[in-house]
């Protein structure tokens, strides 16, 4: 599955999204490091970073 193919990340709940990126995470440690396919889990792997990050941001900046 290409990066394109792959869900919008912000419409996947939490779960979903740690869920996703652990199962990239045990393709990234199976795949040799210099090839195509770990380059571009890699790149997936970053999106989900930044997702959670985003999502992290906006529920600690949340004043109640």
């Amino acid at each position: 599955m290409s990066i394109s193919e792959e869900p919008e990340f912000s419409q996947l709940d939490d779960p979903a999204l740690i869920s996703m990126r652990e199962e990239i995470r045990g393709e990234l440690e199976r795949l040799p490091p210099g090839s195509r396919d770990h380059a571009e889990l890699a790149a997936r792997y970053d999106l989900t970073t930044t997702e959670i990050n985003e999502r992290a941001r906006a529920a600690w900046s949340k004043t109640d």
